[in-house]
């Protein structure tokens, strides 16, 4: 071919539909082809789904169900993601990446080589996807990010294929974190948070065990509302009865303590409809041998400033820790 017309050739065919099926057949974050800016596909809008589809994310609401959010080190939770839109047709995708951890695929997803990034394997197989995170070895804090696509199925790149991240809204041009949480050993979490005004949900967690003499243990909450008045409650004990909230109108959340011993502290500042409000409490255990096997349970309230419930007042997840 002359080379005059080489490169006009490649061009267009970078242009043609037939380029698109590998998007259909699903997309890392990681991959660079595939972005401008590397790592971002889930995180920001001028790198995401727009760059082939709907230029700015609208009209479809992502949500992500994990089978739980704080877990022990090391093992497993099921996750699902949901796209609901008014794309027409049933047709989507999705990827999400993590932080720390790795993902196991689905029957209907597919995870890169380092185990960091899940997607679709086929746009045709729904806006439901599952697949389980397997919590990292070394404990902490994990921040799943997730981007999903409802397309209309006409196998073109075009305004009716409507994406968005997960968050508070449809149009958030920056993406929410699903907060998870691997737990050191001998901390192990007990039921589930509440959701915020804007659909967060917090986790409680340990990085480090309770081991006697650890003058270093703490106690960590991510994704609360950020900059409000906390409520540390903690009971000597475990295996604790569960009470309703609904009945001081905080529908949905669990009380798994007996306000045994209550601090008042606050959450840091943040954005409010991304919940980065955090707490970190030290918790020196004593080199005292006769605490050994001795347990308590912890679990936090905040003040929420967006809730719509009567008692506005999200709570953690519980924290059940035996002193090794």
């Amino acid at each position: 071919m002359n080379a005059k017309l080489l490169v006009p050739a490649l061009l267009a065919a970078c242009l043609i539909p037939v380029a698109l099926p590998g998007k259909r057949l699903g997309i890392f974050p990681n991959t660079v082809v595939d972005m401008v800016q590397v790592g971002s596909l889930t995180r920001v809008s001028t790198a995401s789904c727009g760059q082939c589809h709907a230029p700015t994310p609208s009209a479809t609401v992502v949500q992500v169900v994990p089978g739980a959010r704080s877990i022990d080190a090391g093992t497993t939770t099921s996750i699902q993601v949901v796209a609901t839109s008014t794309s027409s047709g049933n047709d989507g995708g999705f990827t999400a990446d993590v932080t720390a951890g790795s993902f196991v695929a689905g029957s209907t997803t597919q995870v890169n080589a380092t185990g960091d990034a899940v997607t679709h394997t086929a746009s045709t197989n729904g806006r439901s996807w599952q697949f389980t995170w397997k919590a990292p070895t070394t404990p902490g804090l994990a921040e799943m990010y997730v981007v999903a696509n409802a397309v209309n199925g006409n196998l073109r790149a075009d305004a009716g294929d409507l994406w968005a991240f997960h968050g508070s809204s449809p149009t958030n041009t920056v993406s929410t974190p699903v907060r998870l949480y691997a737990n050191a050993p001998g901390c192990v979490a007990v039921g589930g948070s509440c959701a915020d005004g804007y659909g967060n949900y917090s986790v409680l967690g340990a990085p480090l065990p309770p081991t006697v003499g650890n003058s270093a243990f703490k106690l960590e909450s991510h994704g609360l509302p950020p900059g409000q008045p906390l409520l540390l409650m903690m009971t000597i004990g475990g295996n604790l009865p569960a009470f309703d909230m609904s009945q001081l109108g905080a529908p949905g959340c669990f009380l798994r303590t007996t306000l045994q011993l209550q601090f008042i502290a606050s959450t840091t500042t943040g954005d409010a409809s991304r919940a980065e409000g955090t707490f970190t409490v030290p918790v020196p255990i004593p080199n005292q041998p006769i605490l050994k096997g001795l347990k308590f349970t912890v679990q936090n309230g905040v003040i929420d400033g967006n809730s719509q419930r009567l008692f506005p007042m999200v709570v953690t997840n519980a924290l059940e820790v035996t002193i090794l």
